[in-house]
């Protein structure tokens, strides 16, 4: 029994594990196409110097410009999606000098503040008491390492909404239903045997950054949930519908029947041959769709909508897991004893 649960374990874990990667290589892409790390940045330095127009004229700094790359907008259109603390600091003095901001009660303006009132209330509250520009640096980075700790944790909430936004898209698309994938690897012990080996030799070959990391996660893992689809037929992945009233024509041989009524399936777990009718009876193949029961409808979304759950979990999360799942199951292996 204990063998059994732990088998069941291992296979749940290694298809939410590469359902996640995914989810999240997606989110990446996307990501990194509309930039969102360098717009969150930008939004959160504009709500921390309490100024859009004074951060508009801090990234126009040479040294904040040295950081941007070149984009359909320019040579300096691409704002940068990391600034680090000391050339930020300098930045912002630089800017406050220029625009003639009152740091210090006992320094002169060079010019009158252009509408920088609060952002100059507020740098003057920070860097109160600083002796020297080193100090008002030194005092500026940490205050701003500070702030950025929130600023990266909107970007996770943010990042952790489209994950299960993506990964609800791609249960949809290949009908990841975790209650027909549960009770199938329950119930199927030649299924979660096959798939537990493979999540076994994947976890010891591969290592957690690679597994859990950025780069080549859509391929890696969409090449192995179909590499599972190819040599494990049985794993109930793709949909499939019957049209009762389009039964196969006289002398038609389709690839798949379903009740003498042609199905047609995505991706076909069974492949068409010229010289043998393939025939799946509907209480065979979890996949098929019953249009008609409303309550299979339910169940179907209640199922799709725990796949998303835990998809939004992480890789790194399921990655931990499967990792400990397969290491009890090594320990609880009994040695092969020698034939006398």
């Amino acid at each position: 029994m204990i063998t059994t649960i732990v088998g069941f374990a291992i296979s749940m874990a290694f298809l939410f594990l590469m359902l996640s990667a995914a989810s999240s290589a997606i989110q990446e892409i996307v990501a990194n196409l509309f930039r969102w790390r360098a717009t969150t940045l930008e939004s959160g330095l504009a709500g921390l110097l309490m100024s859009p127009e004074f951060k508009d004229l801090v990234y126009k700094q040479p040294l904040i410009q040295g950081l941007c790359s070149p984009g359909l907008g320019g040579p300096y259109s691409r704002r940068p999606s990391y600034i680090p603390a000391t050339t930020l600091a300098l930045a912002i003095l630089q800017t406050a000098q220029e625009q003639g901001l009152k740091l210090d009660p006992a320094a002169t303006p060079a010019s009158q503040p252009g509408g920088f009132e609060t952002t100059e209330k507020l740098l003057s509250a920070l860097l109160r008491d600083c002796k020297d520009i080193t100090e008002q640096r030194i005092r500026l980075e940490r205050w701003f390492n500070q702030s950025m700790e929130r600023v990266s944790g909107w970007y996770k909430r943010k990042s952790h909404l489209w994950i299960w936004i993506f990964g609800g898209i791609l249960c949809l698309l290949l009908n990841a239903d975790a209650i027909t994938l549960s009770k199938r690897f329950w119930n199927d012990q030649t299924l979660r045997d096959a798939v537990t080996a493979e999540a076994t030799q994947y976890v010891q070959s591969t290592p957690r950054d690679q597994a859990v990391g950025d780069q080549g996660q859509l391929d890696q893992s969409l090449h192995r949930l179909n590499l599972l689809r190819e040599e494990l037929p049985g794993v109930p992945l793709g949909w499939c519908f019957v049209d009762p009233k389009a039964p196969p024509k006289p002398g038609e041989q389709p690839a798949i029947q379903t009740d003498g009524f042609k199905a047609s399936c995505w991706p076909d777990l069974i492949h068409p041959s010229s010289s043998v009718t393939h025939v799946i009876l509907a209480s065979t193949d979890p996949r098929l769709v019953d249009r008609g029961e409303w309550s299979w409808w339910l169940w179907k979304i209640v199922g799709l909508a725990a796949t998303a759950l835990a998809i939004s979990q992480g890789a790194p999360f399921w990655f931990d897991l499967l990792q400990k799942a397969v290491n009890l199951r090594l320990a609880g292996t009994p040695p092969a004893t020698e034939k006398k």
